[in-house]
């Protein structure tokens, strides 16, 4: 690291002088000590570190050195849509890497995988387009974070992107019955899609979006789906053993798996033939077996025993997978 450190600070003098950029000595002084710090760093922290060095430079002057060396390349802004004070990163020539991004503490974690890397390169030569660069970002959860937090937590204090069980109703019976006309019950599974705009938690329950105020989301207890580790016979719906995989389309399915049809698509003709062999949303669908090449699909739907090729079965989603033997 400190061969690269010289590297830059050898860059910086030989660039510098030759745009003629003014105070090159107090600049050189702000690369210096935002070498020193690693990871995202505010003008805060390099102001910091200035002081610590025995140096004192207007805040002004060291925000416009930041945007010199992002400029010339020797750093980046960040922006994780927190809102916060700008971030800035080392920008290292020939060095790439994503964030994981934790929407509780906003704890920073940098992660680089090759076969990711690759995977990306591929679909973008898979659509003909020529990528010139790339970011990813990831919003969650830390592992500090999801351990201190407790197993049920009422709903309008979920995360955007979490995808939950309907745990407790904490309601009087007016209220329930609201919550139930609503066409929320226990054991559901939601995802939140937004949370804190008006006081509102929006949510969503299979393909419907529901608005839920706050004093009403306070009385809904939720829990993680990936925190639930044992579900029994008491999961979402009775279910046991669910799949990791919240949905999936049919065709990846294994044998021996049911679940439930949450859409079907294809073209106009497909679609009807479908529907008519009462392959429907919210039926239940079981695959029996695959063929010896894979192709066709054994299954199982309201007690009739069908055939489907897997480009046929690919038209169909399926959630609340669960292993279950007949």
């Amino acid at each position: 690291m400190d061969n690269r450190h010289e590297q830059e600070k050898k860059q910086f003098r030989r660039l510098f002088r030759q745009q003629g950029v003014d105070r090159f000595d107090e600049r050189f002084q702000v690369l210096e000590a935002f070498l020193k710090l690693e990871h995202h760093v505010t003008r805060t922290d390099i102001s910091r570190q200035l002081k610590d060095d025995g140096i004192h430079l207007d805040d002004g002057f060291v925000t416009s050195s930041m945007e010199h060396l992002c400029r010339f390349g020797f750093a980046s802004r960040v922006d994780f849509d927190s809102g916060d004070e700008i971030l800035y990163e080392h920008l290292h020539l020939g060095v790439h890497h994503d964030h994981m991004v934790c929407a509780k503490c906003s704890a920073i974690l940098e992660f680089k995988d090759e076969a990711l890397e690759l995977l990306q390169k591929k679909v973008a030569e898979a659509y003909g387009f020529y990528m010139l660069q790339h970011k990813m970002e990831i919003y969650g959860l830390c592992s500090q974070c999801m351990a201190n937090r407790k197993k049920r937590v009422p709903l309008h204090m979920a995360k955007p992107g979490e995808k939950l069980i309907v745990k407790e109703l904490e309601a009087g019976k007016n209220m329930q019955l609201r919550i139930s006309s609503m066409g929320l019950k226990i054991g559901d599974l939601i995802e939140v899609v937004s949370n804190g705009f008006g006081g509102q938690v929006v949510i969503a329950a299979g393909e419907n979006r529901l608005v839920i105020g706050t004093g009403m989301a306070q009385k809904i207890w939720v829990q993680s789906f990936d925190r639930i580790e044992t579900l029994g016979t008491h999961g979402p719906r009775g279910m046991e053993n669910i799949s990791d995989t919240i949905s999936m389309d049919l065709s990846q399915m294994k044998a021996g798996q049911e679940g439930t049809i949450v859409r079907v698509s294809g073209e106009n003709q497909l679609r009807r033939r479908l529907l008519e062999m009462g392959i429907n949303r919210g039926t239940t669908i079981y695959v029996e077996k695959y063929a010896p090449l894979k192709d066709p699909l054994e299954l199982v739907v309201k007690g009739y025993h069908i055939s489907l090729r897997v480009e046929e079965a690919a038209n169909i989603m399926v959630e609340n997978i669960i292993s279950k033997k007949r």
